[in-house]
């Protein structure tokens, strides 16, 4: 008779064991959270609802943008710093990701500790612009104009600590020039002073620039990353101009909370990549001027750890710090 029960009781617990490992396959079984640390209508946002609209589509789950802007977008990533690990709170991460570390004496959160990478969606091209009054067209006569007027020329950014700011200040190191820095609450708020000629110079990033240069009401002096930007073929980086200059990487990924089960982390990064291949969320790519990635996690997870060593060496380097 107890070896009956005994036989009983282990199919049970085996019926059991099995049963988790379909749980896995099971997710999403319930609406999941997509934290946008930025405000809503920049492309970055716009691009966030069209992944979303495409993941709901295919998990039959309602998938929530939820805006939480501000403090270089520690706020957002903090939510999910501290949710459940189970794979239902996600974050836009962005490259204020990997300069936080360093640029904030005190975090909430451990970068390095507390995320589970999804994906590494892609490379962005940051710019610095300007009034098309102003004089300078490209960075030697941005230098020497700056020299000749030091401290009179301003340049303005998204705010304090971004990625921008950051790539403006390494400029500055990189030449000794005294440009004056103008941070505002978001990059749309920087463009309304840079459009009428307030602001003379603009650091930013494509996605957000785009419209203002097809326009003619911004002109590009020069890009800000490590190469050129695809739709300014022509238009040379800082680098070419000035080999000392350096910076890391712009770029767009998903995290989501450490501990996140491996199957749900990798059901995760199989139906993001299905969504970033759709028709609507491709031609997004395309207008931000994003450079398709599209990483495993675990190559996202290294690319991470390795732009936070890299643009931390620059936020050193520039003396910046937000405590």
């Amino acid at each position: 008779m107890r070896s009956f029960q005994f036989a009983v009781c282990t199919g049970l617990l085996l019926m059991t064991g099995f049963a988790t490992e379909p749980g896995a396959q099971t997710f999403p079984a319930r609406p999941l959270r997509y934290f946008m640390p930025l405000p809503a209508g920049s492309e970055t946002d716009i691009f966030a609802r069209v992944l979303a609209k495409e993941l709901a589509a295919g998990w039959g789950q309602q998938v929530v943008v939820e805006n939480r802007p501000g403090a270089s977008t520690t706020i957002g990533s903090d939510i999910v710093a501290k949710a459940p690990a189970d794979g239902y709170t996600f974050l836009h991460a962005i490259t204020a990701h990997a300069i936080n570390p360093t640029l904030h004496a005190r975090l909430p959160y451990d970068t390095l500790k507390d995320f589970a990478c999804i994906t590494h969606i892609g490379y962005l091209y940051g710019v610095l612009a300007a009034h098309p009054s102003f004089p300078p067209k490209n960075i030697a006569e941005l230098i020497s104009l700056a020299r000749a007027r030091p401290g009179e020329i301003s340049y303005a950014t998204g705010g304090a600590g971004t990625a921008n700011h950051i790539a403006a200040e390494a400029i500055r190191l990189a030449t000794g020039i005294n440009i004056v820095h103008v941070p505002y609450k978001g990059t749309s708020l920087a463009i309304l002073d840079v459009l009428p000629g307030r602001v003379p110079l603009l650091a930013t990033v494509m996605p957000e620039a785009i419209p203002y240069i097809k326009s003619g009401k911004i002109k590009v002096l020069a890009t800000t990353s490590p190469k050129r930007a695809p739709s300014l073929p022509d238009t040379p980086t800082v680098t070419e101009s000035l080999p000392s200059y350096r910076v890391g990487a712009s770029f767009w990924a998903l995290v989501t909370r450490a501990g996140t089960p491996p199957a749900t982390l990798a059901k995760l990064n199989a139906d993001v990549l299905k969504g970033v291949q759709s028709p609507e969320a491709r031609k997004r790519l395309a207008i931000a001027d994003i450079e398709y990635v599209g990483s495993t996690p675990q190559q996202c997870d290294a690319f991470l750890r390795e732009q936070v060593a890299v643009w931390g060496a620059i936020v050193k380097a520039s003396g910046a710090r937000v405590d």
